[in-house]
């Protein structure tokens, strides 16, 4: 059993689904584990629509959909908390898991205090968020900046302080001050937040602080209320995911890079 502060590395025992997922698909396995044990009625979640520029709220009640959901997308600025009020009645009649970044998690809280959001049918996996670019200046600063084609990336990532795209032909990373400086990089109210790990959500998760042979396969997992501790260690118990303790050294550089 886990408890609120236990630390892990996770990742999926799903074959099929870690080679959709980043970061060994924890966050993915988990979600699809809370519809196929009804813990949930729905999955709502953002998938990449007609590019990586193209962020898609998405309601998944199949969880044979869920893989749907796998990977980010840093180049979509979508605000979760207010699509639960506008569009899913804000969770009053309905049992959501989410993912959520700070800036979601935290509208959510507001939204529920003026008793809009229903937070006893909602549970969260809060993702490390080091900022989002807005779709349109993303592909002006690929093109300034990178002399790519925008249409010819098919992945990007931020990591170690750069922005990194994928395309057809290579790959290349510029950094984020650099991009910053001549006016391009993440939005500003994404340089001005300073809630990196979302521990107001029942777990944080993210690949901060993995290292060593499970860098790039598996998922730092921060267990950060009750709801989060049962979630986790029920799909652990079943077998949806494997884990072990965190390197002690990870633990050093999570929070250096918080």
């Amino acid at each position: 059993m886990s408890k609120k502060g236990d630390m892990f590395y996770a990742w999926t025992s799903d074959a099929e689904l870690a080679k959709k997922a980043e970061c060994g698909g924890a966050v993915t396995s988990l979600l699809k584990f809370a519809l196929e044990k009804k813990m949930v009625d729905g999955v709502f979640a953002v998938t990449k629509g007609q590019d990586i520029y193209d962020a898609v709220p998405v309601l998944i009640t199949d969880p044979k959909e869920i893989d749907k959901t796998a990977g980010s997308l840093h180049c979509g600025t979508l605000l979760m908390s207010k699509l639960v009020k506008k569009y899913l009645d804000g969770a009053s009649n309905m049992k959501i898991a989410m993912t959520v970044k700070g800036c979601d998690m935290m509208g959510l809280y507001e939204l529920a205090k003026r008793q809009q959001i229903n937070l006893d049918n909602v549970i969260m996996i809060g993702v490390n968020c080091g900022g989002t670019v807005s779709p349109v200046t993303a592909r002006k600063m690929i093109a300034d900046k990178f002399g790519v084609d925008p249409d010819t990336v098919h992945k990007e990532e931020i990591d170690k302080g750069q922005f990194i795209i994928e395309f057809e032909g290579g790959h290349k990373g510029i950094s984020m001050d650099e991009l910053e400086e001549a006016g391009y990089g993440r939005r500003p109210n994404c340089r001005r937040c300073k809630l990196k790990v979302p521990r107001g959500a029942d777990l944080a998760c993210g690949n901060w602080g993995v290292i060593g042979d499970k860098a790039g396969k598996a998922t730092f997992v921060e267990v950060c209320s009750d709801k989060g501790a049962d979630w986790f260690s029920r799909a652990a118990k079943a077998g949806a995911l494997a884990t072990e303790a965190p390197n002690p050294k990870g633990l050093e550089m999570r929070q250096k890079v918080e």
